[in-house]
């Protein structure tokens, strides 16, 4: 017996299409809620599902500052590698992240810049983070910041290409007076040897590996202009820690980038 059709539900019907959206919408919330903490693995999924084209991994995503698809557009990723929690290095890349934890945990942030270049980690000391004025002899502060440097760098030592210490200092006279320039170029390399002495101690890595250099007032990071203000930036030291391979980068190269990547 054929069933008569109950005409009086049809006016319901547009529920489903309702229930539908509904649930989809839940769905779009519950994807968005799980990427509350993006990572670039998951940016590039979700790229990919809402873009519908094939897409292509940069091989090099820190230069290419992206992904990038078929048609050679550029879409900008998230990277949340700047807030990698790193326990212990053990390789290169490590190194950069175990530092920034621990200056960070130190509460060192404003005395201490740290820089990740292509292959290497740059470390500027402002300040007076390492010595006194018109002091080579370490401060205490400075030899617990070297042995942790130190105790990073021996799990990773066959990686290492160089470990260079740059010691520069700040005009605090005039250039023609007596014994001026001899001063000014002894103080800034015997801080910058005494800070390799302290690591060689360490056994970390050759000592042929390990260079010092001293520039006195020759490389500020400011025009000189007298003030204490400008002398506290320049009056710095700096670590350059390279990986294997990278060690022939100069010092003015390492400026140069640093600089184009606070522009």
């Amino acid at each position: 017996m054929k069933r008569k059709r109950d005409d009086s539900s049809e006016g319901y019907n547009f529920m489903d299409t309702y229930a539908d959206m509904v649930t989809l919408l839940l769905t779009f919330f519950v994807l968005l809620y799980s990427m509350s903490k993006i990572d670039a693995q998951k940016w590039r999924f979700l790229v990919t599902a809402f873009s519908g084209r094939n897409q292509a991994i940069a091989e090099n995503d820190n230069k290419a500052g992206g992904i990038v698809d078929d048609d050679k557009s550029s879409i900008p990723i998230i990277d949340d590698d700047e807030d990698r929690e790193v326990s212990e290095v053990l390789e290169f890349d490590d190194l950069y992240y175990y530092l920034k934890n621990y200056f960070k945990e130190k509460d060192l942030e404003s005395d201490v810049s740290l820089f990740k270049g292509d292959g290497y980690t740059f470390i500027t000391f402002r300040n007076n983070v390492f010595f006194d004025g018109d002091s080579a002899v370490l401060r205490p502060k400075a030899k617990e910041i070297l042995d942790f440097l130190a105790d990073a760098v021996k799990n990773i030592s066959d990686d290492i290409g160089e470990i260079r210490a740059y010691g520069h200092t700040a005009r605090a006279g005039r250039a023609d007076e007596p014994n001026y320039i001899e001063g000014d170029r002894t103080l800034s390399s015997l801080r910058a040897v005494n800070v390799i002495i302290h690591l060689q101690k360490k056994n970390i890595i050759d000592p042929k590996k390990m260079v010092s250099e001293g520039y006195g007032e020759a490389r500020p990071i400011v025009p000189h202009d007298g003030t204490e203000a400008t002398r506290i930036k320049n009056r710095r030291v700096e670590i350059y820690v390279s990986k294997s391979g990278k060690s022939n980068i100069t010092l003015e190269k390492i400026y140069e980038e640093i600089n184009k990547e606070s522009k």
